[in-house]
């Protein structure tokens, strides 16, 4: 048996097909989004990140770079654990299990849920596991469907990425969960989307991660990164295991501090950090919004402060139809 989660961080789209069929997560290309008041979004980088030790084949799985991070293990087992970072722009990535068919994907709305508060046990992270703790662009925007050029699934043949793509990411079966916000300072805030007018379109807890999970897949689990520009594939070849794999895609800006002071940007207010991260996730629609609400702290007033000083880019949540 293999499993495998991956937890998806940053300026991350998710798009599913109502509560069933594949589901795609869209990375955001951060470039030429537009400016809120002169200030643009630094640029953000899409990668993926797995211990080496996960893989079967980690010195063929060509890594765009290898990191050491804390030992892991017990005792006079602990050793140090390499881990390989693989960039993923311009990438189709695709997890295939070998000899299973395709199933229906599951989004973790449980029965009981203090959904749209946040958790009692805020820094629990099975508190957190809600779907609708991300952010759901039909609640915000008149038309929260995606743009059908970004839903387009082109099978095993690569196609080129729209602008607005970074990298996509492709699932089938397993479970949609949300994760736990990776922001302390923002697990027992409530946010508020507000119109033109000042209504509230949305209010609710968010969270800036997500993620996927694959259980007792009885065949080979593969992660395949295919350039949309047709070179060479590179292959992730799971190790079989009775813990589930963890597998980590972020697109979280490239330069380390490019989140202080404002996201990279000294004189951006808390108002245009928000600002700028939702304008990315409405160029992804359908119809962009004439009207682009963007998260404040509840209760806010008239002023509210936004997401500011910290690496919080809020994920959303987009229908495919």
């Amino acid at each position: 048996m293999t499993g495998l989660s991956i937890v998806f961080t940053g300026l991350c789209a998710l798009v599913t097909h109502g509560n069933q069929g594949p589901a795609q997560v869209v990375l955001v290309d951060a470039r030429g989004v537009g400016e809120v008041g002169g200030m643009t979004l630094p640029a953000h980088a899409p990668t993926l990140m797995v211990g080496l030790r996960s893989l079967a084949n980690a010195e063929a799985s060509n890594p765009t770079r290898i990191v050491v991070g804390p030992p892991q293990g017990q005792g006079s087992a602990r050793a140090e654990e390499q881990y390989g970072i693989w960039d993923l722009t311009g990438s189709e990535v695709r997890v295939r299990v070998q000899g299973a068919e395709a199933e229906d994907l599951h989004l973790y709305r449980p029965v009981t849920s203090t959904w749209p508060e946040p958790p009692k046990d805020v820094d629990n992270p099975d508190s957190w596991r809600d779907i609708r703790y991300v952010a759901r662009m039909t609640a915000i925007a008149a038309d929260g469907r995606v743009d059908p050029a970004l839903a387009r699934d082109g099978a095993d043949e690569p196609t080129s990425l729209p602008r607005s793509a970074a990298a996509r990411i492709h699932l089938t079966g397993g479970q949609l969960e949300a994760g736990l916000p990776s922001a302390e300072e923002f697990r027992s805030k409530v946010f508020e989307f507000r119109d033109a007018t000042g209504k509230t379109l949305l209010r609710q807890a968010l969270t800036d991660s997500f993620r996927w999970n694959l259980e007792n897949a009885t065949g080979a689990v593969v992660v395949e990164i295919i350039p949309s520009w047709g070179g060479p594939s590179r292959q992730l070849v799971f190790r079989p295991s009775a813990v589930p794999h963890r597998l980590f895609v972020s697109n979280l800006p490239a330069e380390a501090d490019s989140h202080h002071a404002g996201l990279g940007h000294q004189g951006m207010t808390d108002g245009q950090a928000a600002a700028l991260h939702f304008i990315a996730y409405y160029k992804l629609l359908r119809n962009e919004p004439a009207d682009e609400p963007t998260p404040v702290v509840a209760p806010a007033a008239r002023r509210g402060a936004g997401l500011t000083k910290t690496r919080f880019c809020t994920s959303v949540w987009i229908d495919q139809q």
